[in-house]
């Protein structure tokens, strides 16, 4: 028994070094799918102790860097332990698309459904407080689409359907769409005796509108992305894809401090006219359709293979319209997941930005990140407790999510007047 236990233990003792070393790192760190352009190549490191097999037109050698791998068409590597495969990555040839580098501070404004965004109670004629809305099961986030079968096309349109169900003395039937699906409630709608009114006791918006930065606009296609991240009105209720973009002005900038974060003071600037439709609102951001070209240099989109740690870029406003570029370091990338808002953690280093700001702000979601003369990413959220440190969306995934898919729906949108 003891002979036993020991060599259990020891089993275990070696599966857990073997976890924690960087050649298991490395392995579990190395996504499943690569796109590479044509004839670059791709190091990746502590990889030494697999063995691999390439197929199609995909070439490995092993280097002094790790693997070295070098891509003239779609193929595979297989990484093998001891003659069995591990791990399978396979490789496509990604040719280079350049786009306008945004940076440019934009306002932005999305119409949605009538999306609960607080629960209240009601004082009735006889004192009491009641909450018609919170008894018939409504919670925030929750998108009131219907009232007695008929379509809720603005708040006034909603206060309209409750007033008449409340005088006739009768419930109404609530359709609310949840992230689970579509429910059916019963509410009675109770007089405000403060308001004069019939009421359910929830708060709800139809819209919201704020101060972001455009990403970057393709003219080829005439499309353009931004934010980086979606647009919600409450946790859990992502708005439709329905409103514009437009340019904004930034008056000043509100210092982050550590538990507080900082924000662009800016509104939209009434003298331009708006630079696109949305029709999109994803993780990785909003994009829609040009209607005119914003002013900017053409980049290459990097792919997610070739964004590393190290230095970059950030562009973004500070004051009235001037896009300005801040140094910045890319501290991690997290490749290995589905596209989302969160690819990169990265750090602001430039003095002059941290001097401004205090570090990332509301407002600077959506600022381009530029590495090696190639467009990277987007900052998407900043650390509250560290305002010198956020996270970051890949180009590379906000181009196939929004531009792609946008100019794939409206082939017509390509053209746009100069």
């Amino acid at each position: 028994m003891n002979a036993r236990r020991i060599a259990s233990l020891l089993a275990l003792s070696l599966l857990t070094v073997g976890f924690c070393s960087p050649q298991y790192r490395a392995l579990a760190a190395l996504p499943g799918h690569i796109a590479l352009p044509r004839g670059d190549a791709l190091d990746i490191r502590n990889l030494g102790l697999f063995g691999h097999r390439d197929r199609g037109g995909v070439r490995v050698q092993e280097g002094p860097r790790g693997l070295h791998l070098v891509a003239s068409g779609r193929g595979d590597v297989a990484l093998t332990l001891a003659g069995l495969p591990v791990k399978q990555v396979d490789v496509r040839v990604a040719a280079p698309r350049r786009v306008l580098l945004g940076g440019q501070a934009i306002g932005v404004t999305v119409r949605g459904a009538a999306t609960v965004v607080a629960l209240d109670r009601v004082p009735s004629i006889e004192g009491s407080l009641r909450s018609p809305g919170g008894a018939a099961g409504l919670r925030v986030g929750d998108a009131l689409v219907a009232v007695d079968g008929v379509t809720v096309r603005s708040n006034a349109g909603l206060h309209q359907l409750i007033e008449a169900a409340g005088r006739a003395g009768r419930k109404v039937r609530l359709t609310v769409v949840r992230e689970d699906g579509v429910h059916t409630l019963q509410a009675r709608p109770a007089f405000d005796r403060q308001l004069a009114r019939y009421r359910l006791g929830v708060y709800v918006r139809d819209e919201v509108s704020g101060v972001g930065t455009l990403t970057f606009a393709d003219p080829r296609r005439g499309t353009f992305t931004a934010l980086g991240h979606s647009v919600r009105l409450a946790v859990g209720a992502r708005l439709s894809s329905r409103g514009e973009i437009a340019p904004a002005i930034v008056f000043g900038v509100m210092r982050a401090r550590r538990g507080k974060p900082g924000q662009k003071l800016g509104a939209l600037d009434l003298s331009e006219l708006p630079l696109g439709q949305i029709t999109r609102n994803a993780d990785v951001g909003i994009g829609g359709r040009l209607t005119r070209l914003p002013k900017g240099r053409l980049l290459p989109i990097a792919t997610v293979s070739e964004v590393e740690v190290g230095p970059a870029t950030l562009y973004t406003v500070l004051q009235n319209h001037k896009v300005e570029a801040f140094k910045v370091r890319i501290e991690r990338v997290i490749a290995d997941r589905r596209a989302g808002s969160k690819g990169m953690v990265l750090r602001i280093v430039d003095r002059r930005l941290l001097r401004r700001s205090g570090g990332i702000v509301q407002g600077m979601s959506g600022s381009p990140i530029v590495q090696r003369g190639r467009l990277v990413g987007a900052v998407t959220h900043v650390f509250i407790h560290d305002p010198w440190r956020g996270y970051g969306t890949f180009a590379d995934w906000m181009d196939e999510t929004l531009s792609a898919s946008i100019h794939q729906t409206v082939r017509q949108s390509a053209r746009l007047p100069a």
